[in-house]
């Protein structure tokens, strides 16, 4: 039979489990858009159409040194 004690550590177990799945699958949907991306991005590098934005790239590297 199983105690409250212990009880309540299978349910709180479970739960830790169910939220590490949860994160699992949000990394990898977040690895897939990420590399989709940077196919995209190597693609156009290779075709030569890829342009840089230089006022997003200026902000950026301002912002860094903030």
């Amino acid at each position: 039979m199983i105690n409250p004690i212990q009880q309540s550590y299978v349910a709180s177990a479970s739960l830790n489990n169910t939220g590490k799945v949860e994160r699992e699958a949000k990394t990898e949907q977040s690895q897939k858009v990420e590399n989709d991306r940077v196919s995209k991005i190597a693609e156009q590098i290779k075709n030569g159409t890829y342009q840089v934005d230089l006022k997003a790239t200026a902000a950026a590297v301002a912002d860094s040194l903030i």
